[in-house]
């Protein structure tokens, strides 16, 4: 019984296949439970191993601060060199002597790429690699500017001394000596490192399981990547940088999503160096051997499966039950013998089809007797007045055309009905003249259209006939200044389909609400056939944001936003962009309140505009008309708002700064307190003080934050706390980035100031 209705029955099939599929997708579940909990087991262990390892090559950091001073050290040690730093007067014969020197010890330590010797009391610089003084500008305008340390350090790209279109990546290592010898302050040591050299020191650390391996210094500034393309790149808006650059830790893991993807982050900080070594992995390479968890995934889906397939069957046989009982008593089922497969809701569809057409019946015959009764041909004519019509032709095939007087206050021919007339009847004339070879009919058929009949000889209308439309168009712009658009039917051999070639001819004036007057538009029966109903959306969105700029007076942005809402519904049809338009205007008149006694005058302007909607020929008048009504209403809105926007502006900022403390403080609250949506306080907000909520919210916090760290003693978590930032980490990060320092520098350096002015 089970197996004759899954393979007979459709509905039961389609149920029983459900119930299996609702089963695969709770053994999905389960399987992706237990990946994550092992996901989650490998990630830890991998990141404290990771942890580990990256701590042992942050000693390179220890090691090249340590070469670097030895270079240094050795350079201080040779009377020739130091002779080069104190000369006041350039000597050629030293400085060769010292250029010999340098070179000999760059040959002993080969991680240098290059040594400089800088004299600023001479202003002369040497290189190892040939690079001059000029090439140095920067560098050695910021070796004056600098004078606080022995040490520095720059990462910087230089221009190659043998080609100057390439570049080298470079660690520069200045030592001033004159920060602990009597040497002049403007001398200077330059030691420049090759990036390479770094990368190939820590390089080893990284495996297939690492993305990128790199180190960066306390600014998020690259110092040297696995990609050798992303030196100097500053990261340090990157949501892992700053967690990593605001915590107090030396060393620590987490993960982090990177580009979209699940990653572990391992970083470790050096002691000698502000230098935070990093590795990112990819969170899907961390996993190894999972054949253990798939074996017992597997096992565990095969027993749930075998459960679920009984259940599945128990299921589908009690709820299939009704949809039985149904068939039993509306329609006859085939037998049992009758292999035949069953669609249960096609034989209840085809019952109410015939039930249906039982009661259509008798209407069929009036249906025809009102087509037989159209006017002659096309207005009043039968099959008796074709067949005349078709044995005087030219051809088997007939072609419908349209003409449609443009006018330009929107209505057919212009509002004048005996002047709409008589310019049909013009037009009639001349396209009776110029077709007249081609064995046209033409006649006026009223509403500003004129009907042209074209007998062919085959299908698709020649292409000289179609230059023929068109010359006739100018022709009657020329004499009559009358603009004229023309619909061109489809091939017709029978009187249905002249009338429906006709039809087709009109329903392409559709097309001139979107392309514009004076066009000539051709039906194709392709697109005819196949084209469905589209699901319209109205641009809800859009017409928001236009609200909005009417009432923030944002007249550009206004005109933006229309531009946009019109692109929007282009792609509809006729109907449906009429629909929205009105939708448009309604959504407008209710948003801006013009329905009160005080908006009379606004709403004068959109019952003027409702009377003049029916005479838009295209979408761009429609458009342009939006524009200016929309226009209008900034500008009356403007006197009347801007004194309501700036007091609710005021208001806002001193209920923050009476509020600060409160960790929920939120735009969605501060809206509710002057009655008005989130978005648009938010626009208002920024436009009258030129930042955001949460940015001014920040600044307020930040503010008092700054009073109590100087003010009191309290720690930065119960400082963080009582200005209403409950995440210090958060606090911190913001409080460095507003005033380029942390609390904790910010009040000793306070303090100091304090105690210099006692």
């Amino acid at each position: 019984m089970i197996r004759q209705r899954l393979f007979r029955y459709a509905v039961y099939r389609n149920m029983f296949l459900s119930f299996i599929l609702l089963t695969a997708a709770m053994i999905a579940l389960v399987t992706v439970v237990l990946f994550m909990m092992f996901s989650w087991s490998t990630a830890k262990e991998v990141g404290k191993i990771s942890e580990s390892m990256l701590k042992q090559n942050s000693a390179v950091s220890s090691v090249i601060r340590d070469q670097v001073y030895n270079v240094g050290n050795l350079l201080l040690s040779d009377k020739e060199i130091v002779g080069v730093l104190l000369d006041k007067e350039t000597d050629p014969v030293k400085q060769y002597g010292v250029f010999g020197t340098l070179n000999r010890i760059q040959s002993t330590y080969p991680f240098i790429h290059s040594i400089g010797i800088y004299n600023g009391s001479n202003n002369t610089y040497l290189n190892t690699k040939g690079i001059t003084k000029d090439q140095e500008k920067a560098l050695l305008e910021e070796i004056n500017r600098k004078n606080t340390s022995y040490f520095h350090l720059f990462p910087r790209r230089i221009s190659s001394a043998t080609s100057a279109n390439r570049s080298e990546d470079v660690l520069t290592f200045v030592l001033l000596p004159s920060y602990y010898s009597p040497l002049s302050s403007k001398g200077a040591i330059v030691i420049n490192m090759s990036t390479d050299t770094i990368q190939d020191l820590i390089g080893g650390y990284r495996n297939e399981a690492v993305d990128s391996l790199h180190v960066i210094d306390d600014k998020g500034t690259i110092i040297t990547h696995s990609d050798r393309s992303r030196f100097m790149e500053d990261i340090s808006q990157e949501s892992y940088v700053q967690s990593i650059l605001a915590s107090d830790k030396e060393s620590g893991y987490f993960t982090r999503s990177i580009d979209g993807r699940k990653s572990l982050v391992t970083y470790v900080k050096s002691k000698d160096m502000n230098w935070t070594f990093i590795s990112v992995s990819q969170y899907q390479n961390l996993l190894f051997n999972m054949q253990a968890l798939r074996t017992s995934a597997l096992v565990l889906a095969l027993a749930c499966f075998a459960v679920s397939m009984f259940l599945s069957i128990w299921l589908t046989h009690h709820a299939y039950n009704p949809i039985r009982h149904l068939l039993e008593k509306m329609s006859a089922i085939p037998k049992v013998k009758d292999r035949r497969q069953i669609n249960e809701f096609a034989i209840l569809d085809m019952t109410y089809a015939e039930m249906t057409e039982k009661m259509r019946s008798m209407e069929s015959e009036a249906s025809v007797a009102r087509q037989a009764h159209v006017l002659q041909l096309l207005k009043g004519g039968d099959e008796t007045a074709f067949r005349r019509l078709a044995g005087e032709g030219k051809g088997p095939y007939f072609l419908a055309v349209a003409l449609l007087l443009d006018s330009e206050d929107g209505s057919p021919g212009g509002e004048d009905e005996e002047l709409q007339s008589y310019a049909c009847a013009a037009v009639a004339r001349a396209a009776q003249h110029m077709l007249e070879l081609e064995g046209a009919s033409v006649a006026a058929v009223g509403d500003g259209t004129v009907a042209i009949l074209l007998p062919m000889k085959q299908s698709r209308p020649p292409l000289h006939v179609l230059g023929m439309l068109e010359e006739l168009q100018g022709e009657i712009l020329r004499t009559l200044r009358v603009s004229v658009t023309v619909g061109i039917g489809t091939a017709a051999q029978t009187y249905e389909e002249l009338r429906e070639s006709f039809d087709c001819a009109q329903s392409c004036f559709r097309q001139r609400f979107f392309e514009g007057k004076g066009r000539l538009f051709q039906a194709d029966p392709v697109i005819i056939a196949v084209t469905e109903p589209s699901e319209a959306q109205y641009p809800d969105k859009r017409e928001k944001r236009i609200i909005d700029a009417i009432k923030l007076q944002q007249s550009d942005k206004l005109e933006k936003e229309i531009d946009q809402w019109i692109k929007e519904i282009r792609d509809y049809n006729y109907h449906e962009v009429m629909f929205f338009i009105n939708q448009f205007i309604g959504g407008l008149y209710k948003q801006l309140n013009v329905h009160t006694v005080k908006n009379r005058e606004s709403a004068d302007l959109f019952l003027g505009f409702t009377r003049r909607i029916t005479r838009f020929q295209t979408l761009q008048e429609t458009a342009d008309a939006l524009k200016e009504l929309a226009l209008q209403l900034c500008s009356l809105s403007e006197e009347s708002g801007a004194v309501r926007h700036a007091e609710v502006v005021d208001f806002i900022q001193m209920y923050v700064r009476k509020h600060y403390a409160r960790p929920d403080m939120s735009l969605e609250q501060v809206a509710g307190e002057v009655k008005l949506s989130r978005s648009y306080v938010g626009k208002l907000f920024k436009a009258h003080c030129e930042l955001s909520f949460n940015d001014y919210l920040n600044a307020v916090r930040l503010e008092k934050a700054r009073e109590l760290l100087a003010s009191t003693e309290d720690s930065v978590q119960s400082i963080s706390e009582q200005v209403g930032i409950l995440n210090t980490t958060y606090f911190y990060t913001l409080f460095k980035k507003h005033y380029q320092i942390s609390p904790a520098q910010f009040r000793s350096q306070h303090a100091i100031e304090t105690k210099k002015a006692q």
